[in-house]
């Protein structure tokens, strides 16, 4: 069983890396700072929902449901200072997921396990005992919309896999 969902994580990243080599080959804009409409845009590619533009602590932010049903949150990282009502200048994002996986007294060996087994991003045990997946993409050099898509898509399907780790047999959490 565990192989199934090892070969299917394996497959939809190999077809989202062609997917990704065909928008490059259209797509060459680049991105080297926080833009909300990028990500807004990266976001429906992946057939998100609830899309929601909003502010963190004065940085901007984007939240959104996965096609698989589960919450995303972007959020502008690495920003210059600003004077209040100005937009800040931000360097990166930060793209993260939370899982509850209910009461386990491990979720600290638990986030090692997912760490080791999906590289992508940083598993974290939190203080309020959730699991936190995040992935963090540094505009400085820039990207293109396409790999912010794929480092997107990738997140989410490492996201859908760690539902099928969490809560084996279970359609969503």
């Amino acid at each position: 069983m565990k192989a199934r969902w090892l070969g299917l994580a394996l497959g939809v990243l190999w077809f989202g890396s062609a997917a990704v080599n065909a928008a490059l080959a259209q797509d060459a804009s680049s991105i080297d700072r926080w833009n909300g409409e990028a990500v807004i845009s990266a976001l429906q590619a992946l057939k998100a929902s609830d899309i929601q533009a909003t502010t963190v602590a004065g940085r901007p932010a984007i939240t959104a449901r996965t096609k698989d049903g589960l919450n995303v949150g972007v959020y502008a990282k690495a920003c210059d200072p600003a004077p209040p009502g100005v937009e800040p200048i931000c360097h990166g994002l930060e793209a993260v997921m939370s899982f509850d996986p209910g009461r386990r007294p491990d979720r600290m060996t638990l986030a090692d396990r997912l760490n080791h087994r999906f590289a992508l991003g940083k598993f974290m045990d939190e203080p309020d005992g959730t699991l936190r997946l995040s992935r963090y993409v540094v505009f400085e050099g820039s990207v293109t919309p396409a790999n912010l898509r794929a480092d997107l898509a990738s997140l989410f399907a490492i996201g859908s896999l760690t539902t099928q780790t969490l809560w084996p047999g279970a359609a969503k959490p």
